[in-house]
This record gives structure tokens, C-alpha cells and sequence, in this order.
């Protein structure tokens, strides 16, 4: 399982917050800065998930250009202390409000970010929630072991991301996959974010019970099909993505056959997590 980690950001020359809870960015609140480039300016939002490439902006982001980012509060920009040893644009520093500094790279598509925190205290802080989920807790009934987990609740937004690239798989208020159908027509699939919710659109046309050739992630094109699992209820082949819980990335896997209902978790994240109104669990 991969770390997903909130991280709270103050502007490091007012000190103010960043977060902005009016616009949400994976669901939970964005990290407002100014943005310029060329004259032009405008505001974007960051996910404050970090290791999420997610964002909302009123610009048209061009990949490799590098932009200027400041405070929306005080105006001040944003010190570029270091340069990106990737791509060699300047690192724009934030301060994390509990102490450390966050730091990513000013060049669209450059994926280079980093944290730094000034003492233990703040590490166990920012990282006990993470990791408490890897320790094996002694338990005596069955009641007491599902107490200890998780409760994913339907209706739930899922925040999903690819197993391979880590992208995010939401757009628009959906859950968006390339597709291949029987017929070897390409074309995109958009399903529901929240948890049993079933909804589903395509730009190509499935029939009801088919299962689809092939299900890839829309930004690196890699197949989540997964040739060793199968759906336990139709036998189909299951697709694998990655979904935020207990601030971790778990597996999530979910039918290839149109109308069949069935999704899981990996054995491993049972353990620590359980999907509400599940027959599966």
C-alpha cells in the first residue's frame, strides 16, 4: 500500500492558511495559490493529498512551462529556495503548519515535490494515522475485530487513482476509463465515484452482461485488468485500481461485465478496512 498523507500548508511570509475549503480538490479542501505566467494570472487549487498530481484551475496549463506561484492572501510570491534536480525549474516552498516545509516543482507536468519536517514530534504526528494500520492488534471476539476497522460507507466518494501511475481517476464528477469492447471499438467509461452507486455512461456501445476486452487508465494507457483475479459472483476478469482509505492507497477491484455488481478489497486490507452493506464481507 502506497502512503497518502493530508498535509495542512501555511504561506511561509504571512502564515495564513492555504487550505481552501470552499473548493474541494479529491474531495477534501484544495490548496489555494496565486498563479502566473506571461502576464497572465489566475488562482489554482492543489490537492492537499500529498502524492496526488490532482488539481482545479481557471488557467490553461501548459505541460512544461514554468509558472509563478504566490500567496492569495498577502500577494507575496512564493521563495523558489532550491532547483528541481529533474528538470531544473525552481522549487516553490510552503511552510506545513505544524512544522516543515513541502516543496514542488514550478513546471507543469514535472511530478518532483518533496517534505522535510524539523522534528520527530511532527513526523510521529503527520504519519501515526498512516502507518497505525500496519500493526497487528491482539483482539478476542469477532465483534472487537470489526470494530477496529475502517467502515468505508456506501454512498462513499471513492477517490480513485491508477494502480500503476498513481493518477487520478476522477473528472468531472465520474470515474473515467478507456475501453475496448467486443467489437475493438475504443472509447471512454464513466462510472459513479461513491460506493454502490452503479450509474454508468460509455461513448461506445456495451450490452448488457458483455464483458469488456479491455479496461486501461486513461493517463499512462496500462491495462487494469487483472489476469489473476475474477469477479466471485459471474467469473469475469476483475479490474484493479487504487482507492484512498485510512490515508493509504488500497486495492480496489471491481466486475469487467456490464451489470454485475460485485467489487472487493485485497485479503491483506480486509484486515483494516470493510465496505458497508457488503455481502462480500
Amino acid at each position: 500500500m502506497y502512503s497518502y498523507i493530508s498535509l495542512k500548508v501555511n504561506c511561509p511570509n504571512c502564515n495564513k492558511s492555504l487550505l481552501d475549503r470552499k473548493t474541494l480538490v479529491d474531495d477534501i479542501p484544495g490548496i489555494k495559490l496565486s498563479i502566473s505566467e506571461d502576464g497572465t494570472e489566475g488562482i489554482i487549487h492543489l490537492s492537499s493529498f500529498y502524492g496526488s498530481y490532482n488539481y482545479d484551475t481557471d488557467l490553461t496549463i501548459v505541460p512544461e512551462k514554468v509558472y509563478k506561484f504566490s500567496c492569495p492572501h498577502c500577494n507575496t510570491p512564493f521563495l523558489e529556495d532550491m532547483k528541481c534536480n529533474e528538470c531544473s525549474a525552481g522549487l516553490v516552498h510552503m511552510n506545513i503548519k505544524d512544522g516543515g516545509v513541502v516543496r514542488f516543482c514550478s513546471r507543469a507536468g514535472c511530478k518532483k515535490r518533496s517534505v522535510e519536517f524539523e522534528d520527530l514530534s511532527s513526523v510521529h504526528h503527520y504519519f501515526q494515522e498512516t502507518y497505525e494500520g500496519n500493526i497487528n492488534h491482539a483482539t478476542h471476539t469477532e465483534e472487537e475485530a470489526k470494530a477496529q476497522k475502517e467502515i468505508i460507507k456506501s454512498g462513499t466518494f471513492l477517490r480513485m487513482y491508477c494502480k500503476h501511475c498513481k493518477e487520478g481517476l476522477i473528472e468531472k464528477g465520474s470515474v473515467i476509463f478507456r475501453i475496448i469492447n467486443e467489437n475493438d471499438e475504443t472509447g471512454f467509461l464513466m462510472l459513479s465515484p461513491y460506493l454502490n452507486v452503479f450509474t454508468n455512461k460509455s461513448t461506445i456501445f456495451i450490452p448488457d452482461g458483455a464483458v469488456v476486452k479491455d479496461i486501461t487508465c486513461p493517463h499512462c494507457k496500462a491495462t487494469l485488468i487483472d489476469p489473476e483475479k475474477n469477479c466471485q459472483e459471474c467469473g469475469s476478469p476483475a479490474v484493479e485500481t487504487d482507492v484512498a482509505a485510512l490515508r493509504k492507497l488500497i486495492e480496489f477491484n471491481f466486475c469487467s461485465k456490464k451489470g454485475c455488481h460485485w467489487h472487493s478489497l485485497d485479503e491483506q486490507d480486509l484486515h483494516f478496512v470493510v465496505l458497508e452493506d457488503s455481502e462480500y464481507w
